[in-house]
């Protein structure tokens, strides 16, 4: 259903943006030239993508959209591109973005309502400023200081549209908090700010260089795209590796084999269903995958003889996870895993983090379904009994709404 409707609001954006762009076609028929190159530019660039921080892709045509008004200097033509280039970019994306059809216009309903904001708001504030038309030449030799104020402003209408539209569009899927959604757009600034700027600059010197600035753009590019490329791979790579490791207290026997991948990921799920911050997301999954770290100390005879409860376990894998001074988190979160989310006389005890208390759950869930063989719905009717102390209501009930979600569960 969700698929359907997303289709039939980018089939009319496309049907809207076509209508449009007919009627500027008409109007710059004069002299079309400016409006085809440009539109060939900024279609390109919206085909291309970088990867941003939070882990989405950040389109370079938001770089083509800050150097066209500049370059242009003309409302109407920018205009223009700005319609053709959109309502193209759609047929070209269906054919040749290999990505899933809900995704896909997702990104690209998020993207018209970002440009859409980015190019009201940079002419706006250069009405504002002084500049009739957008022609900055006639003001030179500020021109080049008015052009940069103006696209900041416009891409702090483009970074807010982006993650509202991207959090509004998301609503759509009942596994994804709104606000999860708007803080992970927020979390490409970084590359959004790179390319609205390297597009702004290459605007302005587009009139002195020509076709040359627009060549001169691809070294930044070319840098950032390169940094950012490697910093995503580590990201992966560094994920990958924590999984691996969480999987030496299953090998040795200690731990339910698949237990502690299972766990990231159902926890990580809930985190988002809950609406917690992207890096306390990633820092539940890690958790998830080493909340059991600690059993590989079971193989001490000493220790066995000695006895030891599940808070030791816990407290001896966050002793072991808090050597990586960049898991301090992911520690804290394994050490208060066992612990009640409340005790008598408490409505919720907040020294215990909501992320440790999703590993607690989530953990007894796993195990009640994989082990014991119980299923879900009996699982998750243990855990309820468990709710006047052991286990949150609200996150088992955000437990059951992905669980729902994911098929595994019927919705009551």
């Amino acid at each position: 259903m969700a698929k359907a409707r997303l289709y039939r609001i980018a089939v009319l954006v496309f049907l809207a943006l076509s209508f449009v762009a007919g009627v500027f076609i008409w109007v710059v028929r004069d002299d079309p030239l400016p409006v085809v190159f440009a539109s060939v530019l900024m279609v390109a660039c919206l085909m291309l993508n970088v990867p941003a921080l939070s882990g989405n892709r950040v389109y370079l045509g938001i770089g083509a959209a800050a150097a066209v008004p500049v370059a242009i200097g003309d409302a109407t033509q920018a205009a223009a591109v700005y319609v053709i280039s959109l309502a193209v970019a759609w047929l070209l994306y269906l054919i040749f973005r290999p990505i899933d059809l809900t995704t896909l216009n997702s990104e690209y309903l998020a993207e018209v309502v970002a440009i859409a904001g980015f190019g009201g708001t940079f002419h706006i504030a250069s009405v504002v400023a002084g500049v009739p038309n957008l022609d900055f030449a006639a003001i030179a030799p500020n021109d080049g200081y008015v052009a940069i104020l103006c696209a900041v402003l416009g891409g702090v209408a483009y970074h807010a549209l982006r993650a509202v539209s991207r959090s509004l569009i998301g609503l759509e899927r009942a596994d994804l908090s709104v606000r999860y959604l708007w803080l992970a757009g927020l979390e490409d600034w970084s590359a959004i700010t790179a390319l609205i700027l390297t597009g702004t600059v290459v605007g302005i010197a587009y009139e002195s260089l020509g076709l040359v600035a627009i060549l001169v753009a691809v070294v930044p590019y070319s840098f950032t795209h390169t940094a950012l490329a490697r910093y995503q791979g580590t990201k992966v790579t560094y994920g990958q590796t924590i999984q691996a490791l969480s999987q030496i207290p299953e090998v040795a026997g200690l731990a339910p084999l698949g237990h502690s991948v299972r766990t990231g990921h159902l926890a990580a799920d809930i985190g988002r269903e809950m609406g917690l911050r992207p890096d306390q997301v990633q820092d539940l999954e890690y958790a998830g995958y080493m909340h059991d770290i600690g059993r590989i100390t079971l193989n001490e005879p000493a220790i066995l003889r000695a006895g030891f409860t599940d808070l030791d376990i816990a407290r001896w894998g966050s002793q072991i996870i808090s050597e990586a001074p960049h898991l301090g988190e992911v520690a804290e979160i394994v050490g208060d895993q066992c612990l009640p989310y409340r005790s008598p006389g408490q409505e919720r005890d907040p020294s215990v983090s909501t992320t440790s208390k999703i590993i607690k759950i989530v953990s007894a869930y796993d195990q009640t379904v994989h082990e014991s063989g119980l299923p879900p719905i009996d699982a998750l009717e243990q855990l309820h009994r468990g709710s006047a102390y052991e286990y949150d209501p609200e996150i088992t009930s955000s437990l059951r709404r992905v669980l729902e979600f994911r098929g595994e569960l019927s919705a009551s």
